[in-house]
């Protein structure tokens, strides 16, 4: 049985709850748009659901046709609008330059008032994988969530927006994607290339809808998927995109031919 995807998942604002897609076209920085803006403190520092475990509560949604951006607060009230270009801005992500601008507006201070933080809104130009991880596409298997479950004794499989997967995948054996390091993948019409592990951190421990800290998944993984020399745990794999494409759920993803050495 081929895998299939059975989730697309992208945010315009980094580390808001994640919406979910019936198709999206992947380009060399993953899905268009997918964390386009982020959110800094008064520091300048990138903020995520590792500081703030509030904004899973906040969702978003960004129309680059028209640039018109909606923000969907706990409660259903909605801010939207053009995000106005204010002065530059500049920070680092990963230990990478990150350059865009201000976003002039009511969105920042909506998402303050939720966050309990004060927080502005960034835009982020074109870049190697805009405001995403070190890699612009992740991709997780339901069977290894699965698998979690059995080898944690849970009485549930976590949810996958807990681990954020670009594309969560369906019908293979639990961590099969872990094989397909170093290889080309087919998604779609899209061809990726899967350059590692996706390294795990304490994001994951924190529900995707509430961002309350309720399980400790780091833990979980380490329990049977022992941390190497980094010391690091791994959950999933991070992709290139090598030739972009459109991905809809429900397509096939499988390797390509291996790389003559």
């Amino acid at each position: 049985m081929p895998l299939r995807v059975s989730a697309i998942h992208a945010t315009p604002i980094k580390s808001l709850r994640l919406e979910s897609l019936d198709e999206a076209e992947l380009t060399p920085t993953g899905i268009t748009d997918d964390r386009r803006f982020v959110l800094v403190d008064p520091s300048s520092r990138v903020m995520t659901q590792r500081e703030i475990g509030a904004l899973a509560t906040i969702s978003a949604s960004y129309d680059p046709v028209e640039d018109h951006l909606v923000v969907t607060l706990p409660g259903g009230e909605r801010v939207d609008g053009q995000p106005r270009q204010g002065e530059p801005f500049e920070t680092q992500l990963w230990g990478e330059p990150v350059a865009g601008s201000i976003v002039a507006g009511p969105w920042a201070e909506a998402i303050t008032g939720v966050a309990g933080r004060d927080l502005r809104l960034v835009r982020v130009e074109d870049g190697p994988a805009l405001g995403k991880d070190s890699v612009a596409v992740s991709m997780l298997g339901e069977e290894s969530l699965a698998e979690l479950q059995r080898r944690g004794r849970l009485p549930d499989a976590p949810e996958a927006r807990r681990f954020r997967p670009t594309l969560l995948l369906r019908g293979g054996d639990p961590h099969e994607e872990d094989a397909w390091v170093g290889q080309r993948v087919q998604a779609g019409n899209a061809v990726l290339r899967v350059v590692r592990l996706d390294p795990r951190c304490s994001l994951t421990t924190r529900n995707p809808e509430t961002g309350d800290r309720d399980l400790d998944t780091l833990r979980l993984i380490a329990s049977y998927r022992p941390p190497d020399g980094d010391k690091q745990v791994y959950f999933g794999v991070y992709a290139d995109v090598e030739a972009p494409g459109i991905v809809r759920v429900g397509d096939s993803v499988h390797p390509l031919t291996k790389d003559a050495p």
